[in-house]
């Protein structure tokens, strides 16, 4: 029979339902919180100085619009499709918002007069659209040539809150990396120019892949309409992402062996509201 030991880390973390923020008044991390710990993929995190953040699930045509101070607003989009001509799938990635303007007319699709406007990569960006014919896609279809198309509704309350440099995070489901809100009172961040950014992103995402991630990943990375272009950053592979991570040094641990679990090495001091375990649901 194999051992079970469980050595009890006295701190301040407990799961949230927010995967982002980690916090809790408990002493002790319970014996079902370490089992997620250690069968649960940990995900990168990239912060904002901005109050509201756009999520875009491509695979539920649906949009998440992230606040600093209230709830999670939820809205339905109609995004980028291959089928009509010309047509493009909507690029995955972190992108910000690049440009704004209340009416924007295509200069490419017969001068169709866009409402809301924000653009966030090259000429892909959120807008509504003067008839509602449309409507009946958003939510369910992909029907554009590759903007994301939203109601004229949320475009008004979307276009009010999302100021340049407001990220955009769209993915298929799964992302390697996520977006958080950053402490504005706080000078803890790291910035890198658009020249550098891509190649850290690339470099923690190779860490992540290999199970090295909290061994040599330790800066909270800022970003903005001046570090990231209109090409965005990786999302990466989540898929890719190693199940274990490894961590050292191997002195004062937490040991657990159980069937389904293999025994991992975890330090006691080391868990923090920075080291953020990403829900798989």
């Amino acid at each position: 029979m194999k051992t079970l030991l469980i050595l009890f880390v006295f701190t301040t973390i407990s799961f949230a339902d927010d995967p982002n923020r980690l916090y809790s008044t408990k002493q002790s991390l319970s014996f079902e919180e370490l089992k997620k710990i250690c069968s649960t993929k940990i995900v990168d995190t990239v912060y904002t100085l901005s109050d509201y953040f756009v999520e875009i699930d491509l695979s539920k045509q649906t949009g998440y619009l992230h606040s600093r101070f209230d709830s999670i607003k939820t809205f339905k989009v109609s995004t980028g499709t291959k089928k009509i001509k010309d047509g493009i799938e909507t690029n995955t990635g972190i992108f910000v918002i690049q440009h704004k303007a209340s009416k924007w007319y295509s200069t490419q699709f017969d001068s169709t007069l866009m409402l809301h406007w924000m653009g966030f990569n090259y000429g892909i960006g959120f807008h509504a659209l003067a008839g509602k014919s449309y409507y009946k896609y958003l939510g369910n279809k992909t029907s554009s040539h590759g903007c994301v198309r939203i109601s004229r509704e949320d475009g008004k309350e979307l276009f009010s809150k999302l100021n340049y440099g407001a990220p955009v995070l769209v993915h298929k489901g799964e992302t390697a990396i996520r977006i958080s809100f950053a402490d504005k009172s706080s000078n803890e961040y790291k910035y890198y120019d658009s020249e550098n950014l891509p190649k850290e992103i690339k470099r923690r995402m190779n860490h992540l892949y290999k199970g090295s991630f909290l061994n040599f990943v330790n800066e909270k990375i800022l970003i903005d309409n001046k570090n990231i272009t209109h090409d965005g950053i990786s999302i990466g592979d989540f898929n890719k992402v190693a199940p274990r991570q490894r961590i050292y040094p191997d002195y004062l641990f937490i040991e657990i062996t159980i069937p389904e679990i293999k025994a991992e090495l975890i330090p006691v001091n080391y868990f923090s509201i920075e080291k953020l375990f990403a829900s798989t649901d």
